[in-house]
């Protein structure tokens, strides 16, 4: 494993730490060439992994899904001498963070601009730590709203790429509307998922969400959610289904890595559902914060539904 460095963990922690091509260092004194094909052409492709109690949640499952977008972008090369199923971890212990996130990016590397692939060029792979609050019981119970936009993306979406301008712009679009979330919408309608998030409606007592094909993100914390939903018994239909027919639905709710699962009260600036979180959304969420409770060895917290 290329570690870089003789780096000791601080006692007090370095909240803000980074990996960057095998050295580990505070994330102010991070730098990387002008000619990075990521800054220049975005080429290349991220993780957001949450941490928990410590410790990183699902990180074989992002590993998993890295490996697989370098393999879309034809980077299948640039992990070796980076174990980072070990140096993710190390990571946050230099760091002391306790609750937080993980960003990690792997580009192409530093070359003279061009389109065409360079040759013999090591990619820059980075990771940095940030502390962070999940949201808290009153957010949640709150709930959140979304600004539908036209989904202007590219065609491959299922790529978790760094190149991230639509998603700028459909978020600046939902701020400058007063909402908290943008929701991308397709051709006839069709709700596809989150500015950052995966999307669920729930429809008489059935959970459906859009199909995991190109148009849309396959999410971590969205294949752990149908696992849930799958051993509590709630049918879940992987179907596409329109910003119409949303004004039908019984609930919906966000799922990502940052938000857990979020209940939505009201789209477009109009309520949905009587404006309030419903009872399979926040079942969800109690299962869901149940379950990564138990895999960081923390107590299951209070429930949001019965709370």
């Amino acid at each position: 494993m290329n570690t870089g460095g003789n780096v000791s963990p601080d006692p007090h922690g370095v909240p803000e730490s980074l990996y960057l091509n095998g050295a580990y260092l505070p994330l102010v004194d991070g730098r990387i060439g002008v000619e990075d094909r990521g800054f220049q052409l975005g080429d290349g492709v991220y993780e957001v992994v949450k941490v928990v109690n410590g410790r990183l949640l699902w990180l074989e499952d992002h590993l998993q899904r890295l490996v697989w977008s370098l393999g879309q972008i034809r980077l299948q090369h640039a992990l070796r001498g980076h174990a980072l199923d070990r140096v993710l971890p190390r990571l946050v212990a230099l760091s002391g963070v306790q609750q937080g996130t993980v960003y990690l990016q792997v580009t192409r590397g530093v070359a003279p601009r061009d389109f065409p692939f360079p040759d013999e060029v090591e990619p820059t792979v980075l990771a940095y730590t940030r502390p962070a609050e999940p949201p808290a019981p009153e957010a949640v119970l709150a709930g959140t709203t979304v600004h539908p936009v036209e989904d202007v993306r590219w065609a491959r979406c299922d790529i978790k790429s760094t190149n991230l301008l639509a998603a700028v712009l459909a978020k600046q679009a939902a701020r400058d509307a007063g909402a908290d979330e943008a929701l991308f919408v397709g051709p006839g309608g069709v709700v596809r998922e989150g500015g950052s998030s995966n999307v669920f409606a729930v429809f008489a007592g059935r959970v459906w969400t859009h199909p995991a094909d190109t148009h849309i993100l396959n999410g971590i914390t969205r294949r752990h959610v149908i696992d849930l939903c799958a051993r509590m018994g709630v049918e879940v239909v992987e179907r596409a289904f329109t910003l119409e027919g949303l004004e039908a639905a019984d609930e919906f709710f966000l799922v990502s890595t940052a938000r857990d699962v979020m209940p939505v009260v009201a789209v477009g600036g109009r309520p949905l559902a009587g404006g309030r979180p419903g009872p399979v959304t926040l079942a969800l969420a109690d299962a869901l914060r149940a379950e990564v409770a138990r895999l960081v060895g923390l107590p299951a917290p209070p429930s949001l539904l019965h709370g």
